[in-house]
């Protein structure tokens, strides 16, 4: 199967927590079960730039190959098959949006967002817009705490970031969409949060510790979704 898009991931961002994953399961399509590391469910934060955006036998276009992104994100398992499931992805660009809900039926929300890089740290800003939908508001300044690459990523590490398909639902019937890239260059990250009610929905608990990735760049190549039933 040939791609159908190609993407450029620049400036990203990975916060995950631990949440329970009964309670995680609840909050599932029933035909998604809640994927564990160690008897644990994760939830993660994830603030980047898509870049260079095309479809296949298109060129990039100016203004429209290029966005702002922060989504909501866990793991799961669907016929034993490990992929990513997301609550929302939050967007800059109004047309990617209408296109992404429309063609790939992602839970996607327009959103008035900006990015301010100095040196390694990043000043990033998202206030959803959406007619009808939760509002949602993140401040957060974050940059890699290390300039290495971490040469051997945990076995965490790993499991959160190495997926290759993400589910998603609509009406009742679930996708599957596969995607193709390099293994993630992953440094250690630092972020302080100033504004966050993105995800007062997903438990997080200031109180404890975050697992804290990043990553300069990431390019990826996405392939047709497939509806499963």
């Amino acid at each position: 199967m040939k791609w159908i898009m190609k993407q450029t991931w620049r400036n990203l961002l990975f916060v995950h927590w631990p949440v329970d994953p009964a309670w995680l399961q609840e909050r599932l399509p029933h035909s998604l079960t809640a994927d564990v590391f160690e008897g644990q469910a994760w939830i993660g934060l994830v603030p980047f730039e898509m870049d260079d955006i095309r479809f296949r036998g298109f060129p990039s276009i100016p203004r429209l190959s290029n966005l702002l992104e922060l989504n909501i994100r866990t793991y799961v398992t669907c016929s034993s098959k490990r992929g990513v499931y997301f609550f929302s992805l939050d967007a800059s660009s109004a047309i990617g949006v209408e296109v992404a809900r429309s063609f790939f039926h992602l839970p996607y929300y327009r959103a008035k967002m900006m990015a301010e890089k100095e040196g390694e740290r990043t000043q990033f800003t998202s206030e959803r817009l959406h007619k009808g939908a939760p509002s949602a508001k993140l401040h957060i300044e974050y940059g890699p705490a290390s300039s290495e690459v971490i040469m051997k990523p945990s076995a965490l590490d790993l499991w959160l970031t190495e997926r290759y398909c993400l589910f998603t639902e609509k009406r009742g019937h679930l996708f599957r969409g596969d995607l193709d890239h390099e293994p993630w260059k992953l440094q250690l990250g630092t972020c302080i949060i100033h504004t966050d009610t993105i995800t007062v929905p997903f438990r997080r608990d200031e109180s404890e510790s975050l697992h804290i990735l990043y990553a300069e760049e990431l390019k990826t190549q996405f392939f047709p979704f497939v509806k499963l039933f």
